[in-house]
């Protein structure tokens, strides 16, 4: 009787794994379903794959290849030097060109830009945005010659020291 005891708990036990196994599959495909759906605006469900297609981005970006290095303004009469990377995003790439155009100007009065920052004020984050906006205005201000305009000047690197 000892071998037909040890079948029967074989079987059980293997009825148990066999069980848990189906329940969890179960519970992995539910929660995959139901994550994969979002309610639509008339408050049926749908499945995203029937929602409209992602809009491409039309931005260009134009990469200036080398660093800003500058030596800044500082309270405490210690010689201090930023190096910033910007890129500048347009909708065009004509606009991309005129920058290429325009980029001995542009390097020109960025750098005299640079030059004028304060150290301590570098230092915070309202300083920073004021620096990337302060640099949109400079890159705008020569592309208004050519009747162009830029979305955005972004900073993709600062260093301070």
């Amino acid at each position: 009787m000892a071998e037909g005891e040890k079948k029967n708990k074989l079987l059980l036990i293997g009825g148990l794994v066999i069980g848990l196994a189906i329940i969890g599959a179960l519970a992995v495909g539910g929660t995959l379903y139901f994550l994969d759906r979002e309610p639509s605006e008339d408050g049926e469900q749908s499945t995203s794959a029937t929602q409209d297609k992602p809009t491409k981005s039309t931005s260009f970006y134009y990469s200036f290849e080398e660093p800003f290095v500058a030596p800044m303004v500082s309270s405490d009469r210690r010689q201090r030097f930023m190096q910033t990377s910007l890129a500048i995003k347009t909708e065009s790439a004509d606009i991309a060109l005129a920058v290429e155009k325009h980029m001995p100007l542009l390097k020109n009065n960025l750098n005299r830009l640079f030059t004028k920052q304060d150290y301590q004020t570098m230092q915070t984050p309202e300083g920073k945005l004021q620096l990337q906006m302060s640099a949109y205005e400079v890159v705008q201000e020569v592309m208004d010659r050519e009747n162009m305009k830029i979305d955005e000047v972004l900073i993709t690197d600062f260093v301070m020291q």
